[in-house]
């Protein structure tokens, strides 16, 4: 669709992917594992485990990437209205979005490598296989603290800048850019409750007491909202966009003012 060729909903796009493989690795390799869905997982899959957690090193990073770019096209969006378009084109979208991927993907491959023989299947006292990685770990909780503080950091400074120019912007498209930075802004919040989440996790990793395993249950669950909460945000925040999917299920006809706002998305 034309409407959504900016370099907003393109990143959004490109952050849907991502979301998307974090939410398929979440509910098809982590969650059967952890339960051994109909006995297919034993302790002696040491290759699932390797699998299992180069994937997980990936997706925790690679989650990130498109909330802070986002955050960046949003301030650039408020305060260079004007160069917008310039600066986000499709090649400096593409670059950014898929540069931070593979330097996570490079990142945790390397780590993986080197410590390839730690990941591995434990079973419990209650039947769940509890993955152990071994030195990995010390990797991990300093990969997912530095970047989700990162995140969280570069994403506030952004939104609340962008806050502050948009209560005073009178420009053609303010309410529009308004959305999108409510919808933007609501869609990195996730990420707090993250880092409170892993911080937790962390300092009670050495006694494996309630709260590591409440901390450990809890991700699975926060996963999932995180990968699905920036598509619905767009439904409900969005007019434009929920005006636009009516467009196309009932028609211009059956959906009126879609003219109006199809003019006002495609300038951006």
């Amino acid at each position: 669709m034309e409407q959504f060729k900016s370099s907003y909903y393109s990143l959004f796009l490109m952050q849907f992917i991502a979301d998307f493989y974090l939410f398929i690795f979440v509910e098809v390799i982590m969650r059967p594992r952890k339960f051994n869905y109909f006995g297919l997982y034993s302790e002696n899959m040491q290759g699932f485990a390797v699998f299992s957690t180069a994937n997980l090193l990936i997706t925790k990073g690679v989650i990130c990437c498109g909330h802070v770019v986002i955050a960046l096209n949003r301030f650039t969006a408020f305060y260079l209205p004007f160069k917008q378009e310039k600066i986000w084109t499709k090649s400096v979208v593409l670059a950014s979005i898929l540069s931070l991927w593979g330097m996570f993907v490079v990142a945790s491959l390397s780590v993986i490598i080197i410590y390839r023989d730690s990941p591995k299947l434990i079973r419990l006292e209650n039947g769940i296989l509890q993955m152990y990685f071994g030195p990995i770990t010390t990797y991990d909780s300093y990969q997912c603290r530095i970047t989700y503080v990162f995140t969280v950091v570069v994403c506030s400074i952004c939104y609340l800048s962008s806050y502050h120019k948009a209560r005073k912007s009178e420009q053609r498209n303010a309410k529009l850019e308004q959305r999108l930075f409510i919808c933007a802004a609501a869609s990195s919040f996730p990420f707090c409750i993250e880092v409170l989440r892993s911080t937790l996790e962390s300092l009670s990793f050495e006694n494996k007491g309630d709260l590591y395993i409440w901390m450990a249950e809890f991700w699975y669950y926060e996963m999932e909202i995180t990968a699905t909460v920036s598509v619905w945000l767009q439904l409900l925040i969005n007019k434009n966009v929920r005006i636009l999917i009516l467009r196309d299920i009932l028609g211009s006809e059956g959906c009126p003012g879609t003219s109006t706002v199809t003019n006002r998305v495609s300038t951006y």
